[in-house]
């Protein structure tokens, strides 16, 4: 008996062994396998020349010899959100080259997800290298219209169910998304082709994302194309900027925008437009609201906050509005003093190229804005988006 005993306990201490063993090995495995994810992370510092970008916080080019390499940055934590690498397609690749999203640039076959990139693409002169857009029913840029119409152009459904049939018939280089934060891309995601990130809408001011039109000539072979017209748009944007901060007394206070539904959604005020409003000289209502987007505010919270405003800007698509159309749709538009004292603002977007325009030329909206709050400043009073509304 005793001899049994002691035969199960020299069982049990080598199980116990071979146990420690196992564990020991699963647990270096372990640390093995996250070493490797943590240096497969790890980025090699890039040695080149580092574009001098003076706005955008999120973009980093920097040109080396044979490519150029872009990072953008994630705009909802840290690190990179992408990294691509730019090639002249008529060049040789290197065995060198960093790790990162290979672009064989200029690129001619891009498939575009929103019409504010297509406006840009047709500035640059390049709507032939736009073969396949999403939402095609708000294309506007003529020379596109036509090459849809011809067929050339390949119409691959909306933005949010893209039709991967039509995109593996377009078979492009690379395609223009719209990121989000914790978002894929969908039905994309199953593909192999390049994505780039369109992210320039993260920006925390209306110059940061202009600059972004720098990357993108860089995609296009338009670099000094786009290096030139931004070198206009930032001129021109802050000199206007200079002159309304020499402004003295009262600034025109300002809301903006309509009622939807149980919400009325105005902008944040570190967004974009409420940026543009204080550089434009005007005292945003809402401009203590720090959120960089849209906020959704109660009819109770506008009439309260601005009720006594100077001017009242509106955006808004279908029909031409007027005060009696205003007034029809909700009785308590005219409480504000805006619409008493006849001082409303609309941009009609069926009609204006508003959301296409203005995301690359903010100097064209801030020239536009200070016409309507400081007409003494400027010399240009004509109005390219919004016009008084009428009775």
């Amino acid at each position: 008996m005793l001899v049994i005993i002691q035969q199960e306990q020299d069982l049990n201490t080598s199980d116990n062994i071979y146990g420690i063993i196992c564990r020991a090995i699963f647990m270096f495995c372990i640390v093995m396998v996250l070493s490797c994810n943590v240096n497969s992370n790890k980025r090699e510092p890039i040695v080149g020349d580092t574009l001098e970008l003076r706005h955008s916080s999120l973009l980093s080019i920097i040109e080396c010899d044979g490519y150029t390499v872009a990072d953008i940055g994630n705009p909802w934590g840290k690190g990179i959100l992408h990294r691509y690498v730019l090639v002249d397609k008529e060049s040789d690749l290197s065995e060198t080259l960093p790790d990162g999203t290979l672009l064989r640039v200029p690129l001619d076959s891009i498939l575009l997800f929103s019409t504010v990139h297509a406006e840009l693409v047709c500035t640059f002169g390049c709507s032939d290298a736009v073969k396949g857009v999403c939402e095609s029913s708000y294309i506007t840029q003529q020379p596109l219209v036509a090459a849809l119409r011809r067929g050339e152009i390949i119409d691959c459904g909306s933005s949010l169910n893209v039709d991967l049939e039509r995109v593996a018939q377009l078979s492009p280089q690379a395609v223009w998304v719209l990121p989000y934060e914790n978002g894929g891309y969908g039905k994309l995601d199953k593909l192999s082709y390049p994505l780039v990130e369109c992210a320039e809408y993260m920006e925390n001011s209306p110059l940061g994302a202009a600059e972004w039109m720098r990357f993108y000539g860089r995609l296009l072979g338009k670099a000094v194309f786009a290096d030139s017209l931004f070198n206009i748009v930032e001129k021109d944007y802050l000199a206007l900027k200079e002159n309304v901060l020499n402004i003295t007394g009262k600034r025109p206070t300002l809301m903006c925008e309509l009622k939807t539904s149980s919400a009325w959604y105005v902008p944040g005020g570190c967004s974009t437009m409420g940026l543009l409003y204080k550089d434009a000289g005007a005292d945003y209502i809402f401009s203590s609201y720090r959120e960089s987007g849209s906020l959704p505010l109660s009819y109770e919270t506008l009439l309260s906050k601005a009720s006594e405003a100077d001017f009242w800007l509106i955006k808004h698509g279908g029909a031409d509005k007027s005060y009696s159309s205003l007034k029809s749709e909700f009785e308590g538009y005219t409480h504000f003093k805006p619409y008493r004292e006849r001082n409303v603002y609309v941009c009609n977007l069926s009609r204006k190229r508003f959301y296409e325009e203005t995301p690359f030329r903010p100097d064209l909206l801030l020239r536009e804005l200070v016409a309507i709050f400081h007409p003494e400043i400027v010399w240009d009073k004509r109005l390219r988006y919004y016009e008084k509304m009428g009775e």
